[in-house]
Formats: C-alpha cells, structure tokens, sequence
C-alpha cells in the first residue's frame, strides 16, 4: 500500500494542524522570503494585485507561517510569500496600517508535516511547470526520508513520491533524471520554459563535456528540440555498419578459394540468401496535438478547448448556466450593473451549489464562489480549477454575446390580463365555487405570464 494522503492528514495530524497557538503580529520589513528551494513557485504581478485587493477587501484570511532566521530579529517565510509581496504593494501605494501582520511561528517539529502538507495543498491547486515539479519531488524525497527516520512509511519511495503528487512514477523518475544530472546552464533554460521536458530529458543523457558542447551550439541557435538532441547521441552507427563490411567481403570470398567444389561453393551463398528472413519496421508517430487551448474566442465562437487551470471551459460554462447558482435577480444586476463587472459577481461570494456537467456521459460536479473566483470541481474525476473573477466576467460577457445566455425582459400588464381571465372563466363560473374561480384564475394567469402574455 502506498502512501495515503488521508492517513497523514488524519484526525491527530488535523488536531495539531489547529493547535492553541495565538498568531503573533510581525513587521512585514522583518520578513524575509525562503531560500530557493522552497520558494520555487512562480508568482506573476496580476497574482499580486489581486491578493492585494483581496486583503483590502476582507484582509488577511490565512495567517502567514514563519520560522525564526537564527541570531537575528527577522523571519523567514516558510508559507505566504504571495501576501507578503501583496501587503508590500499596498504600502508602496500609501497604505502604511497593513505593515502589522498577524504570523504563526513555526517550532521545528512541525516543519517538516507542515511543509509536505503545503506542496500537497499547492500540488493540487495551482497549476505547476515541469520544472516547479521537479523541485517539489526534490523537496518532498528530503522530508519524506527525514519523516521516514520516526515515522513508517510503507512502499517504494519512488510510488509514494508519485501518490503524493498525484503523478504516475514514469513522471517522476523522468524530472528527478534531468534534476540529477542535466547541467546548470541548461537547468535555467528548462526553468525558464525555453527547452521542452523531452529535450532536457535527452540532455541529461549526455555526458557533462557533450553537454557543455551543446549549450555552446544552442546559445548561438537559440533553440533546441529533443529530436535535435538525439542526432548528438547517435552518430557511431554509420561507423559500426563500414566496420562490419570487410568482414562480408571475406566470408563471401573464402567459399570461392578451392576451384575443385565449385558447385558447393555456388550453393551455399544462394541457400543464406534465400533463407535468410527481411524483417520490415515503420514507425508511426503520433500527430502532434495542435490544439488551441489557450484562446477564448475563435472565429466569433467560444473555443470549447479553452482550458482555464486544467480544467475546459465547458465545465465552468454549464454552472454559470445553473439557475441554483445565478438566478434572475444576479441577471437583473449585471444588465443594470455600470460598475466593475467582477465586483459585482463578487458580492455573490459564498453561494455554492451542485450540478450535472452534461457532456457525453453525464458527471456531477459542483461551484463554489470563493473570495477569489468561481471554483468548479468533477467529483468522480477529483479534479478542482478556479476561475478568478476578472476572467469569469469575461466569459460571461462572451456567452452573453454569443448568445449561450439570452437577458430578456417580459413586460406585460397584469391588470389587463387579469380582467381578460376572468371573462373567459365566466362561462363556466355556474358550475364552480369561488374559491375554485380563483384557483382557475391563478393557474391561468401564471400560464400567461410564462408563455409571454
């Protein structure tokens, strides 16, 4: 059995999780970020300023997790890099209230459980480059086996890293390949997105001086592709096939010497070449997969390939349709609405509802509008993604104008409607009491107003 993620956030691992401990407040100048290894995720500037916005909004919701920095005054971050970039940014603009920040200080004992259970937080709610993977299978076998020194860990240390992540072992013996052995130079490439997994992978695979001898080459061509790669690795095969030549000369010639059994000598090579079997391989690559998945909008219609965090547009699509989560008030407003169409959806935050994705097979799911956008989970699948509000309101203005939502108003006189009912029931009105009269009359009234009238 490998290793559970349930088990290690068990009922005891919760209870200390929430522990009696008072959030102490820190001068956010006194913090300081984590060293390298465990600040490898990438925050954009539009992360920022939407956390910034949010702690504006409702504050500080999760405490930042700090260590104390030895012989110092100072703290190093050990969870909560993105607010403490986000509050500096408001005081830059003036905002001096938010310096004091409220901070758990972290004890030695809990590093290690809190710092796996945060990479499993991170590993299942944002989307990671291969590179940032790397480093949290570097990080999670360094906490695993120090873990391991107190605790049991059962399986082999490869499929409880692959668990852990939620990714197959092939993945993971492919990124911990190129983190052991690709050279630093091409380390920052793959960092920085500029060489694909397979090519650093084939990198890898080269001794350090071919390497070195690569990266020359690459930094004058300015790209690299693993095929490229592969040409490097294999140019002793003409040289194997010129060596092996010589000797089929010989053996063809050696039957030929004694002219006395020039029959048998005849016979032999003709019987090797008949019996001799031709084996025939064709390899069929796979298409390379061109799908667009990044626009929004293709030749005036959504693209039903727009993923947003992994998960496809259609997913976020069919619970904005859902009358459980926006009803015709939400409508109203957002016909009505002049202001910032993400605020607006905003102050929905809290609403939260099932609904069935209906794609081929049907699949429940539910949405959730946190305080940062639309979150869509696939239960059966156990996939989450987030919308983030600015986004959201961009799809719904596309589906409105696509026409996937239709925004009309019924206008109708009720007063008229009303009086033409009533003479219609009056042929009838002998044979029923008054108060069926006025059930007839509100079932019919409700029909009319359904259908337009």
């Amino acid at each position: 059995m490998g290793f559970d993620i349930n088990n290690f956030l068990n009922a005891e691992s919760k209870k200390e999780v929430k522990s009696d401990w008072k959030p102490v407040k820190l001068s956010v100048h006194k913090l300081r970020p984590a060293a390298g290894k465990e600040n490898f995720y990438h925050m954009d500037d539009k992360e920022i300023e939407e956390t910034a916005r949010t702690i504006e909004l409702v504050g500080i919701q999760q405490y930042p997790v700090v260590k104390p920095i030895p012989g110092t005054d100072e703290y190093e971050i050990i969870a909560g890099h993105k607010r403490r970039l986000a509050i500096l940014k408001l005081i830059a603009e003036g905002k001096t209230e938010y310096e004091m920040i409220p901070c758990k200080i972290e004890t030695a004992e809990d590093s290690i459980k809190n710092r796996l259970i945060l990479i499993f937080t991170n590993s299942t709610q944002r989307e990671r480059t291969d590179y940032e993977k790397m480093q949290e299978i570097k990080e999670v076998r360094q906490l695993l086996e120090e873990w391991q020194k107190d605790n049991k860990i059962p399986g082999k240390m490869q499929n409880v890293i692959a668990d852990f992540l939620g990714t197959n072992k092939t993945k993971i013996g492919t990124l911990e390949h190129i983190d052991s052995k690709l050279i630093e130079p091409f380390k920052a490439e793959f960092a920085a997105g500029k060489i694909s997994t397979n090519a650093a992978n084939e990198i890898a695979g080269l001794d350090e001086a071919a390497q070195q001898v690569l990266y020359d080459t690459y930094k004058e061509t300015g790209s690299l592709t693993a095929k490229e790669v592969k040409t490097v690795k294999e140019p002793e095969k003409p040289q194997e096939q010129t060596t092996e030549q010589p000797k089929e000369a010989e053996t063809k010639e050696t039957p030929k010497e004694p002219e006395k059994a020039g029959n048998e000598a005849q016979d032999e090579p003709q019987q090797h070449i008949t019996t001799e079997p031709e084996t025939k391989i064709t390899y069929n690559a796979p298409a390379p997969d061109n799908t667009d998945r990044a626009s929004l909008i293709i030749n005036g219609k959504i693209n039903m390939n727009k993923e947003y965090n992994g998960m496809r547009i259609m997913y976020f699509m069919e619970a904005v349709l859902s009358p459980d989560l926006f009803d015709s008030n939400f409508w109203k407003g957002w016909k009505e609405n002049t202001g910032a169409k993400w605020e607006y959806i905003a102050d929905y935050a809290g609403l939260n509802t099932p609904f069935v994705f209906k794609g081929s097979k049907p699949e429940q799911c539910t949405a959730v509008l946190t305080n940062e956008g639309l979150e869509v989970a696939r239960l059966k699948a156990g996939q989450q993604a987030l919308l983030i509000y600015d986004d959201l309101a961009e799809l719904i203005d596309l589906m409105i104008y696509t026409k996937v939502i239709e925004i009309t108003e019924i206008e109708s006189d009720l007063k008229y409607w009303a009086n033409r009912t009533a003479k219609e029931l009056v042929s009838v009105s002998n044979y029923l009491t008054e108060s069926e009269i006025y059930i007839l009359q509100d079932l019919m009234m409700k029909c009319k107003e359904r259908a337009g009238k």
